[in-house]
C-alpha cells in the first residue's frame, strides 16, 4: 500500500485516477493547483506519512504548469517521486521533468492498462532506488550507534550468537555496496544486489537476544514478542530496523513522529519504522507498552485487533526463556 498525490486542476480527472488508485488498494490525496499541491505536501511532512508518487499534470490551467510546483520543492524529495501526466509528447519537456527526477511519464488519454503499468513501474524503481537504500543504511547505522564497529562489548549481551549475528549484517552491507559500485546505475543489477543481500542476511544464522538491550525501559506484550519473532525469521533486514528506532525512541519519546490511530483503536497509537513497517503501542502513565509490529499492508487487520484486545503486559527480561533463533 503507497500513498499518492494528485495533482490536477480538473476534478474529474482526479477523481478518476483516485479511482484507479484505490482499485489498487493505495490511498491518495487530491489537489487542483500548485498552492494546494505545496499544503498537501508539507501536512504529509508533518505527520510523517510522506508521499511515495506524485501524479503531476503537466498544465495546470493559466500560467501554473507541473514545472512550477517542482520550483518549490527540493530536488532531493523530487527524485525518483513524480509521475508527469501530459497531453503532449514533446521530447524536451519528457527531459526536463526525467531531470527533476520524474520516474513515469504518461500521455493523455491514458488507458487503465497503461496507468496501472506506469504506476507499478513507479514503484518497483522508486524500490529500487529510494526504500532499500535507506532500509540498508538505516540498519547498518545501527552499528555504528551501538559501537560494534568499535567494540562489540557494548552490545551489552554475552552471546557469542549475538556477536556473529552482528558481524553478519556487517559484512552483507559491505558486500551490498561493493555490488552497487559494480552496478554502475544499472537498474536491473541494482536489483539484484538487494536481493542478493536480502537473501543472504535472511538465511544467515539468527538469534532474538540481541533485541533485548533495545527493549529496556518499555513493557511489551505477548502479540509483540510473536511479532518480533515472525520478522526475526522471514526479514532479518527489519529486525535490525526496529533495534535502530527502539534505541531513538528510548533515548527520547517525544521526538518522533506519532500517529493516534483511528477506525476504534482508541488510546493507541503507531510509530513508523522505516518505509514499510509499523510499531503500535500504548501508554499507562509514563509507560509504553509495545503492542505490535507489522507490516503496513496489514495495518487494518491489527487495529482491528487493538480496538477488540487490551493485552496483558510483561517485562521484556521475563522473555529470556522462550528465545528464539533462525
Amino acid at each position: 500500500m503507497s500513498h499518492f498525490l494528485i495533482v490536477d486542476d480538473y476534478a474529474h480527472i482526479r477523481r478518476e485516477w483516485t479511482k484507479l488508485i484505490n482499485k489498487a488498494n493505495h490511498t491518495c490525496i487530491e489537489a487542483a493547483d500548485v498552492d494546494q499541491a505545496i499544503e498537501a505536501i508539507e501536512q504529509s511532512e508533518r505527520e510523517g506519512e510522506a508521499f511515495d508518487l506524485i501524479l503531476l499534470d503537466h498544465d495546470l490551467g493559466g500560467d501554473e504548469t507541473g514545472v512550477t510546483l517542482l520550483e518549490y520543492l527540493d530536488f532531493d524529495y523530487c527524485q525518483h517521486r513524480i509521475v508527469v501526466i501530459t497531453g503532449s509528447a514533446n521530447v524536451s519537456l519528457a527531459k526536463e521533468y526525467a531531470k527533476a527526477g520524474a520516474i513515469g511519464h504518461l500521455i493523455k488519454p491514458v488507458s487503465e492498462i497503461q496507468f496501472e503499468i506506469t504506476i507499478t513501474s513507479a514503484l518497483e524503481r522508486r524500490a529500487i532506488y529510494v526504500d532499500e537504500k535507506e532500509n540498508w543504511q538505516s540498519a547498518y547505522k545501527l552499528l555504528e550507534d551501538i559501537g560494534l564497529l568499535d567494540s562489540i562489548e557494548l552490545l551489552k549481551a554475552d552471546s557469542a550468537k549475538v556477536a556473529e549475528e552482528y558481524e553478519h549484517l556487517k559484512l552483507i552491507y559491505e558486500q551490498l555496496i561493493a555490488d552497487l559500485e559494480k552496478a554502475s546505475g544499472r537498474e536491473s543489477e541494482i536489483a539484484q544486489a538487494y536481493r542478493k543481500a536480502t537473501d543472504t542476511l535472511n538465511s544467515s544464522p539468527g538469534v532474538i537476544d540481541s533485541i533485548l538491550p533495545f527493549l529496556e525501559g518499555f513493557m511489551i506484550t505477548a502479540s509483540f514478542w510473536s511479532d518480533i519473532e515472525n520478522v526475526l525469521c522471514y526479514d532479518r533486514l527489519h529486525f535490525f530496523i526496529i533495534q535502530a528506532y527502539l534505541k531513538r525512541i528510548r533515548e527520547n519519546p517525544y521526538a518522533y513522529r506519532i500517529k493516534h490511530l483511528i477506525g476504534g483503536a482508541t488510546g493507541h497509537y503507531e510509530y513508523r519504522i522505516g518505509k514499510s513497517y509499523r510499531l503500535y503501542f500504548r501508554r499507562e502513565g509514563d509507560v509504553i507498552i509495545l503492542e505490535r509490529f507489522g507490516h503496513k499492508n496489514i495495518q487494518s487487520k491489527i487495529i482491528n485487533y487493538l480496538s477488540s484486545n487490551l493485552e496483558g503486559f510483561m517485562e521484556p527480561t521475563s522473555k529470556k526463556y522462550f528465545l528464539s533463533s533462525c
